[in-house]
């Protein structure tokens, strides 16, 4: 492996990280417009893989940077010493280069075993370890941080579009191993595969679709059946709108609001390939802190913008985006603002988060109460792990932890009136 080749791309794959605030694969793309991103010896998607793991490892490899003295250590620096610990690791020889270039950089590291806390061993930054072994017990918090290093891949057949059986016998015909969910039929664990699962018939035509088991779960706490009117507060990309179409076998109306234009044309286009009935679904441009509803609906489901702290299986960028715990509370008071506003509208709903953090779940309900609405917390009807204990709402409300639920980190709660 030419590894200045591989380390450039890494290098600059976390430069566009950090700068630009994109998301990992983002990034790569954005690396391989300025760089050939695949040469002989590597493709593209290995290298791709390379740069993701890089991503996730920042905080590791920084830590060891500044054990040896390197403060403010460059992205070159990083990805050098990632791709030594990359092959040290498989029992692989480094280059004589890279081993060169190792040596003067980080000498005597063959010899050491370098010191780590346990937060930059798992590579979090500190204050979100910490946050989370005050929650949970350390045990359970490094377990779910170990989790939420390896992505768990769901998808979700979509019945609008195709039947179960013929779905399942496709993905075996195209050599995807995979384990069916065993409280949500349409829903497959996705356990090996011969090429990306983009890359399907299936996928392309709309008939499968890659959403996380806890996206799942918010939707199905919502209970929509046929002929109910829902709103959906941030409601693009839409995924979780066309599940609620898919459960109501297009049968139900949808109002879905979102401040994003760009994001609701979008939207408009997938849910046209999804098989969705777009003329049962309202898409409103708006701030949906401050909205004024006139109809009357029969539920809301409320997925709020958030830190997506949940989501860092999917996306390991989002580790470095937290490098401060700022971002959670500037969230919170996004999230209160959406959902004090929603409640004023509906009898029932959902609000979810996509975050392990307390401060965009229980304490925003609790917040919300206290600012006098009539809705009460009742304990949805999903299976999933409970809230953190150390609120009095934890048994009512649901979290999925990655660990414990094999998803992504979310926050699950219904309310009503």
């Amino acid at each position: 492996m030419d590894f200045e080749f591989v380390s450039t791309i890494l290098a600059n794959t976390l430069y566009n990280v950090k700068n630009k605030k994109i998301p990992t694969r983002k990034a790569f793309a954005l690396t391989c417009e300025q760089n050939t991103c695949s040469n002989r010896e590597i493709q593209r998607e290995e290298l791709y893989h390379l740069a993701r793991a890089f991503i996730s490892d920042f905080y590791k490899l920084k830590y060891i940077a500044e054990k040896f003295g390197k403060k403010n250590p460059s992205n070159r620096l990083l990805a050098r010493l990632f791709l030594y610990l990359y092959f040290m690791d498989r029992g692989l020889s480094a280059s004589p280069r890279l081993m060169k270039t190792i040596k003067r950089d980080f000498p005597y590291l063959e010899e050491e075993t370098v010191e780590m806390e346990n937060w930059a061993k798992l590579s979090y930054p500190e204050w979100f370890y910490e946050k989370l072994a005050s929650l949970l017990s350390i045990e359970d918090a490094e377990k779910l941080l170990n989790a939420l290093n390896k992505r768990v891949l769901w998808i979700r057949v979509n019945t609008l579009k195709v039947d179960l059986d013929k779905a399942i016998r496709k993905l075996e015909d195209e050599s995807v191993e995979f384990e069916v969910c065993k409280d949500i039929p349409f829903l497959l664990k996705v356990l090996k595969y011969r090429k990306p699962i983009r890359s399907s018939t299936l996928f392309r035509e709309g008939a499968i679709i890659p959403q996380d088991k806890a996206s799942v779960l918010v939707v199905l706490a919502l209970l929509p059946e046929p002929g109910m009117t829902i709103y959906d507060f941030a409601a693009a990309p839409g995924i979780k709108t066309s599940l609620i179409m898919q459960l109501t076998e297009n049968k139900a109306r949808v109002i879905a609001l979102d401040s994003s234009r760009r994001r609701l044309d979008a939207m408009r286009n997938l849910l046209k390939l999804y098989g969705v009935n777009n003329s049962r679904v309202d898409l409103v441009l708006t701030d949906s802190r401050t909205v004024s509803l006139n109809r009357i609906a029969d539920s809301a489901l409320i997925d709020a913008p958030c830190s997506s702290s949940g989501a860092i299986s999917r996306d390991p960028a989002i580790k470095i985006f937290l490098e401060k715990n700022d971002v959670v509370y500037r969230m919170k008071e996004l999230q209160v603002s959406i959902l004090h506003n929603a409640l004023q509208h509906v009898d029932n709903a959902v609000y979810a988060t996509c975050s392990l953090m307390p401060e965009e779940g229980e304490e925003v309900v609790l917040e919300v109460q206290k600012r006098g609405v009539e809705h009460r917390v009742v304990e949805p009807a999903i299976n999933a792990s409970r809230g953190y204990r150390k609120y009095d709402i934890w048994l009512k409300v649901r979290r999925t932890l990655p660990h414990v639920d094999e998803s992504e980190g979310f926050f699950i709660a219904r309310l009503e009136r």
